[in-house]
């Protein structure tokens, strides 16, 4: 799916099942060698695969299509895609299972998108697939992570009930993540690994033991079906369609409580939890989440402090150009006072505030 949006906006004019046509000249391909006799092909669609015949491509073989519906990576806001009716009544109409995904991005929280999602969808009935694409695309800067992800999962059975989740995910971002809650929500892994990307399958996505198993795997960007090429083939187990409930978070899942720093300008370990939760989030930390902050925690806050102007080295000492960059961080949530590199109540209430939102939980 790493390809640019087409459409930029707001919602646009749909497509009518009537305009999804035959387009000549591009030759089907055969299937995969498949994981299992009974694994189903299939295909994800948006407006980069217009004029599909979905009859035809039911005959080469495709059993189920995945339509995009939009997204919140653009800057502009949300929207739908141009392409989306078109192709979900085009599926529907030639018998395939029919799915539906959401772009997660920066310009909507899990919950507004997951929303906005809900109220947007075409001709949605349940057995449907509603799957979430996990990349950094386009305006977007940050992946979705863990708690993004689970809260957008649990916010949409909250609005349809129960259902098919798909989390679409590159199989190097799951692997540098943990995806606990999102295993908790219930969520079936759709796993992007191309291998050589050259159409064939490759055989099965390497997960790195960071989720149960798979259920649809998106193997090219190259491949063909009813008559237009290039399109993104998959693979799907049947239990992949299954509908799914929420389950309770594993054990030691519970969420961080809140740190007082933020009201007494006092840090304390559970702010340096908060912390080394935010920094294995966002900076590639990996030692415990203790809340005692040493080398290694320092270390990833330098990392992270790049982007609030810290140049110095990455070697877990502290100083005032290092302090200066957390203020820096601290004023934009709140904190007025100096960036002189000498960390106090306030600045530490300012930095409270940002460790204190729900993502960093």
């Amino acid at each position: 799916m790493r390809r640019r949006t087409l459409i930029r906006g707001a919602v646009a004019t749909a497509l009518a099942p009537a305009g999804i046509v035959t387009a000549a000249g591009a030759a089907a391909t055969t299937g995969p060698a498949l994981a299992q006799a009974a694994d189903l092909q299939g295909m994800d669609v948006s407006n980069y695969q217009l004029g599909i015949d979905y009859a035809r491509a039911a005959t080469e073989g495709r059993s189920f299509s995945i339509a995009k519906a939009g997204g919140c990576q653009l800057a502009e806001g949300p929207y739908v895609t141009s392409s989306y009716a078109g192709h979900v009544g085009g599926a529907r109409a030639a018998g395939l299972r029919v799915g539906h995904y959401w772009l997660s991005g920066d310009f909507l929280a899990p919950t507004a998108a997951a929303d906005y999602f809900v109220d947007h969808l075409h001709d949605y009935r349940v057995g449907d697939v509603l799957a979430l694409d996990v990349e950094v695309l386009d305006d977007s800067t940050r992946l979705w992570n863990d708690t993004d992800v689970s809260t957008w999962f649990n916010r949409v059975r909250e609005r349809v009930g129960t259902y098919v989740p798909w989390f679409y995910i590159s199989t190097g971002a799951l692997r540098a993540g943990t995806w606990s809650r999102t295993i908790a929500a219930g969520a079936h892994l759709w796993a992007a690994s191309w291998g050589p990307d050259n159409g064939t399958w490759p055989g099965a996505p390497d997960l790195g033991g960071q989720y149960p198993d798979w259920a649809a795997h998106q193997y090219t960007s190259v491949g063909s079906a009813g008559g237009v090429a290039p399109v993104d083939l998959n693979l799907a187990r049947l239990w992949a369609f299954d509908l799914t409930e929420a389950a309770d978070p594993p054990p030691g899942e519970d969420r961080l409580p809140k740190s007082t720093t933020e009201q007494d300008g006092i840090p304390g370990s559970v702010m340096w939890k908060r912390t080394q939760n935010w920094l294995r989030i966002e900076s590639g930390y990996t030692g415990p989440i203790d809340g005692v902050p040493g080398t290694n925690t320092y270390a990833a806050l330098q990392r992270n402090m790049g982007t609030w102007g810290y140049t110095g080295p990455i070697d877990g000492v502290m100083g005032p150009n290092s302090w200066s960059a957390v203020q820096r961080l601290a004023a934009a949530h709140g904190y007025t006072g100096p960036i002189d590199g000498v960390m106090g109540p306030n600045s530490w209430r300012g930095f409270s505030r940002f460790i204190n939102q729900d993502r960093w939980d």
